[in-house]
């Protein structure tokens, strides 16, 4: 309903307006057929209501926490920090236009800006501001077409080890009943009509897994999206929806036919006078069938291997994650974000006087150690780029230029309450918030940038936007700011009082378990303004642990799949010899009967088992090198071509190989020699 946002809307001090999402209609507003043109309290300011959007719409899309209200930028040109790099642009490309010739057209004007660029005008210039253009799917999706690329992968290579078994299990099954299908031919059936009874069984055999399998989908999916946490875009409206439902349906068909005509190919081959003069009703399988059924357990041996070693990989990825220090201690800290309204607080002074209040009336909280407050919390920080001067430096070609990637403003006892370590120099204190001379802290990572082999103590910068210059009290160790698996960008610390932000996320560390403080904590934040509310109350933990929500989900579902993979493995292994030891039980009665030992008989099998094994791992090395070049910028702390890593996953499948045939072998073993001659 309404109308969307208009060049006019936009202008600098023009009436607010706000689109509301379908959700927000229904939740907050009744749904109110009648809500466009309605006014509401927009950061205690009037914005009137000019649409609603349609159900489901969702812009940014791919959000963890997607937005539920748009409002007008109306973008100052003459309030804005020329140094600040906080914005994204979106732009629709004209009818015909490529975007590489969107590419090309961007660094011209660049290098057009670079000509008038003058000490005083902050321009575009390529050196320093290379063109960066993506499509907007690229800037959505491209990060996780790896990934999705990567299980898209492990799901074909679980249906190919699944089909493989059974078109093995059939094509053993068709070997006894050679003599069944030799008099049906001799009756008068037809090609054809084998062909159909072949294709109508692995029909039967597809469906029943397609029924179950969408049981299970349905148990999966609720799985992945409980468990993917914002790390996939749009995992929320993944769904069983009727074209998933018909594909699945159609995969499962294809399947049934092709692996269904496997058995197909002894039928072809059975001479019916022979097969009917023998005497048992089990032909025994010839040399080529049995190597065509070893040739379908090593292929099921490599593609699991290829699996295996990919989670494998992730599995120590993650765990390489797990031990990376994100330089300060989550422990016993609780976090949630206030924003201030502008129209309540106008300025700087109303702004720090109520951040001041809010921590100290905190601090009063039984269980609360200490408070403080951050403009975002680590380990992962939107990244600002603000060009920054620093007093002595000298750019050099391909060095650093005047430019820190993050600038963080700060609560008292910050680095207290975070368990920060102290490099050098010492931590921020009341002398430090003078506005003639303000004292700051940097990060080890800046320091290293722009004063190499020196002490970082004692100099001077200016950052961006501000007229004073900044001292530098302190040092400390990196804090993650870029992501756990990221290195570090440079960093400034200064004070919050010296230039206070609208919001804040506010840290609280306690005694025990840090949730145990949440309710009070609301109290308190509702006793000082009632109309703010609470977002992202959630202990440091949980915000560590989300930034590792991707590698932690990638491996959860790789895992899975390379068990089930394994599983598979391992009953193709079983079934191929069990087959044989059935088939082969005359050999060791007539073996057993003529001195041979049950463990020699024993051996024989597993050996059988092992072979195939290790014919089926070499095999698969090559598959796993290719497979794992998916995961070339997934992996953090180990090589794509991890030794170690094939090497545990070489073991583990050799293990099972034995294992599964080591029940067939003593099968074999416990044959009586008498009874396996009458038999035949």
């Amino acid at each position: 309903m309404g109308r969307l946002i208009t060049k006019q809307d936009d202008s600098p001090g023009a009436p607010s307006v706000l689109m509301l999402s379908y959700g927000l209609w229904q939740r907050v507003f009744g749904g109110d057929p009648h809500i466009i043109g309605k006014e509401t309290n927009l950061n205690n300011a009037k914005a009137t209501i000019i649409a609603v959007m349609p159900r489901g719409y969702s812009f940014p899309p791919g959000q963890p926490d997607p937005t539920e209200a748009w409002g007008s930028l109306q973008l100052d040109p003459n309030h804005v920090s020329p140094g600040g790099h906080n914005f994204d642009v979106l732009g629709r490309l004209a009818p015909g236009v490529t975007l590489a010739q969107a590419r090309q057209e961007m660094s011209r004007l660049v290098a057009r800006w670079a000509e008038s660029a003058s000490p005083k005008n902050h321009v575009f210039t390529p050196k320093d501001h290379y063109p960066s253009m993506y499509s907007f799917y690229d800037e959505v999706v491209g990060s996780v077409r790896k990934a999705m690329l990567l299980l898209l992968g492990a799901v074909v290579l679980v249906l190919l080890i699944a089909c493989v078994n059974v078109a093995n299990l059939l094509l053993a099954r068709s070997e006894s009943r050679q003599r069944e299908i030799a008099v049906r031919r001799a009756i008068g059936a037809s090609t054809s009509n084998l062909a159909t009874q072949f294709v109508v069984e692995g029909l039967a055999l597809a469906s029943m897994g397609a029924v179950l399998g969408v049981g299970v989908a349905f148990g999966s999916l609720r799985l992945i999206q409980s468990t993917n946490a914002g790390s996939i875009p749009r995992a929320s409206e993944i769904a069983l929806n009727l074209p998933v439902l018909l594909f699945a349906l159609a995969v499962s068909l294809l399947i049934g036919v092709l692996f269904g005509l496997a058995p197909f190919i002894h039928v072809s081959a059975i001479r019916v006078f022979e097969t009917l003069k023998s005497s048992s009703s089990r032909s025994s399988s010839g040399i080529a069938s049995k190597r065509f059924r070893n040739v379908l357990v090593v292929a099921q041996i490599s593609m699991a291997f290829a699996l295996l070693a990919a989670a494998g990989l992730m599995m120590r990825s993650f765990w390489n994650l797990q031990q990376v220090n994100v330089g300060f201690n989550p422990k016993q800290l609780l976090t949630f974000r206030l924003a201030l309204p502008q129209a309540t607080y106008k300025d700087n002074a109303a702004r720090a006087s109520f951040w001041s209040n809010l921590q100290e009336h905190l601090q009063t909280i039984p269980g609360v150690v200490s408070v403080t407050m951050a403009g975002d919390v680590p380990p992962v920080r939107p990244e600002l780029d603000n060009d920054t001067d620093i007093e002595g430096f000298v750019p050099v070609a391909n060095g650093p230029i005047q430019n820190v990637a993050f600038y963080q403003a700060t609560g008292d006892h910050f680095f207290e309450t975070l368990g920060a370590r102290l490099i050098d120099g010492r931590l921020p204190d009341s002398t430090d918030q003078n506005e003639n001379s303000p004292g700051v802290v940097v990060n080890a990572a800046m320091a290293r940038t722009f004063w190499p082999h020196q002490s970082a103590i004692g100099r001077r910068i200016r950052p961006s936007g501000t007229k004073a210059w900044c001292r530098v009290v302190g040092v400390v160790a990196d804090i993650k700011n870029a992501g756990v698996d990221k290195p570090v960008g440079n960093e400034l610390f200064y004070s919050y009082k010296l230039s206070t932000p609208s919001g804040f996320d506010v840290v609280i560390k306690t005694v025990g378990d840090p949730m145990s403080v949440a309710s009070e904590a609301r109290r308190t934040v509702a006793s000082l303004d009632s109309t703010l509310p609470l977002a992202k109350m959630r202990t440091m933990d949980d915000v560590v642990a989300a930034a590792t929500t991707r590698p932690r989900f990638l491996t959860l579902v790789l895992g899975m799949f390379s068990m089930l993979a394994l599983f598979l493995a391992a009953v193709g292994i079983y079934g191929v010899i069990a087959y044989s030891v059935e088939q082969r039980t005359a050999e060791f009665g007539i073996k057993m009967a003529l001195g041979a030992q049950q463990q020699q008989v024993l051996l024989q099998v597993v050996r059988q088992g092992l072979t195939l094994g290790l014919i089926g791992v070499a095999v698969g090395v090559s598959g796993a090198f290719l497979l794992n070049r998916f995961l070339e910028g997934m992996l953090f702390g180990v090589s794509k071509s991890d030794s170690s890593s094939l090497l545990v996953t070489a073991s583990l499948l050799t293990l099972v190989s034995v294992l599964a045939a080591f029940l067939p072998a003593l099968r074999a073993m416990r044959v009586e020699p008498v009874r396996a001659l009458r038999y035949e």
